[in-house]
């Protein structure tokens, strides 16, 4: 049976890539990080799930309308994630920012300011949905069947990986870095000092392709030949 998350957030901006979102449950999900690592040790592993942030902006141009419009959309959204049964949700922190329309030509102005937050729909692979475009596509329906309150609309953002609560992996990825260590002393100084720092930092999560990610932490090496 397809089942899928949402993890409602709204939030003054964008939710960078590498944030902490928190599920129902109290675990940690990571969004992935686009950028390239400028580590050499990295724990390759299948993501978890599929993050697709959801905007939902109210067109409305008095901000009063537009915010209680936004809130309408949400609870809407939330009413047919329980109807569906099979879908769980979790609010974090909430925030309303205030989202401009496009410049208008015939006017030479900005229109008034609209109200928009963000929602992040976290989507589990499973063996039917094995791919990123496969989840992305039924996040697409799943908004598409929406009908929200009155000048409320929603738009797909950038589909990203995530990984659920990646500081379990913590000891492989340490386990790793200790032989990489052990191989690099070996190679340039098998009789001198390392010291390692970075250590105590959170474990990173990196997308490396359409389902698969790399955990890895973001930590500094140095050896000191002994004279």
């Amino acid at each position: 049976m397809k089942q899928f998350v949402i993890l409602i957030l709204l939030i003054a901006a964008t939710l960078p890539a590498g944030a902490v979102i928190s599920s129902g449950s109290g675990v940690l999900v990571v969004v992935a990080l686009p950028e390239p690592r400028h580590v050499a040790v990295a724990l390759p592993l299948p993501a978890d799930f599929v993050s697709v942030p959801l905007n939902v902006i109210s067109d409305q141009k008095n901000a009063a309308l537009a915010y209680e419009e936004s809130r309408q959309a949400i609870e809407l959204i939330s009413q047919r994630v329980k109807e569906n049964g099979q879908i769980q949700i979790s609010r974090g922190v909430v925030s309303l920012s205030q989202h401009k329309s496009s410049f208008g030509i015939s006017s030479g102005s900005w229109s008034q300011p609209a109200a928009a937050a963000e929602i992040y729909l976290l989507l589990p692979f499973t063996k039917e949905r094995d791919n990123i475009f496969a989840a992305g596509a039924e996040a697409a329906r799943f908004v598409e069947s929406l009908h929200l309150p009155g000048k409320a609309r929603c738009e797909l953002g950038k589909l990203q990986l995530a990984v659920d609560n990646p500081e379990q992996y913590r000891a492989k990825v340490l386990g790793q870095i200790t032989q990489e260590i052990r191989k690099t002393r070996d190679a340039i100084a098998p009789s001198g000092s390392v010291k390692v720092d970075g250590l105590e930092g959170p474990v990173m999560v990196r997308q490396a392709d359409d389902r698969n990610v790399e955990l890895f932490l973001n930590y500094s090496l140095s050896i000191t030949t002994d004279k």
